[in-house]
């Protein structure tokens, strides 16, 4: 028996209408989360314009250390210590970096994300054969982790130096995201870190 058009065009409003209700939730999960007690980004800078990247960045919470790694979660021996990294990339009256035996971590407190957030940076030392592992901490409207992103490993022996830029699932997030946390682990050797930033608008 033939379906009458008139229903089958009502299935079709109401399946886009979910559709796009999901989509606009998964969108508005961004500012709705400063409600709840996260800090977002708001004013950016060019901190790593002295390498020849221009993308607009966002400071992560505390993420200088100069509140001794305020909000952040520290497990392993990881610590607040004197001592800033070399360049200054975020203040000349900085003093402290975050220091991370080999073994330990260090996740930064949540931050506001968008559909736009592309990539982070931060710089880093360490000891000879050091690395530091980075990975990306995806959580929802009630903190439940929503997925745990492997952003990559970097070395970290030598002097202060600029990571690579780290690239967080190129913008596209989990479903439901209202927040991004950053863990950096000690591989190999102590190592440290200084200055982490998010660029929340995929800036070039």
């Amino acid at each position: 028996m033939a379906r009458n058009p008139f229903f089958r065009r009502v299935r079709a409003v109401v399946v886009l209408g979910l559709v796009g209700g999901t989509i606009a939730m998964a969108m508005g999960a961004v500012p709705a989360s400063a409600g709840l007690g996260l800090a977002c980004p708001s004013s950016t800078s060019t901190p790593f314009a002295g390498w020849q990247d221009y993308a607009h960045y966002a400071f992560v919470p505390d993420g200088g250390f100069e509140s001794g790694g305020s909000g952040w979660t520290l497990s392993g021996g990881a610590r607040a210590v004197s001592g800033n990294e070399s360049y200054y990339v975020h203040s000349s009256w900085d003093r402290t970096s975050l220091s991370l035996p080999a073994g330990a971590s260090a996740t930064s407190p949540p931050m506001c994300i968008s559909l736009l957030s592309s990539k982070m940076r931060f710089l880093a030392r360490g000891d000879s054969g050091s690395s530091i592992k980075v990975q990306i901490v995806y959580r929802g409207l009630l903190s439940s982790v929503l997925g745990i992103f492997d952003g990559g490993t970097i070395a970290a022996g030598g002097s202060w130096k600029p990571s690579p830029q780290m690239g967080m699932l190129g913008g596209v997030l989990p479903l439901l995201t209202a927040s991004v946390s950053f863990r950096f682990t000690a591989v190999g050797g102590a190592a440290g870190i200084d200055d982490v930033y998010l660029d929340p608008m995929k800036s070039s």
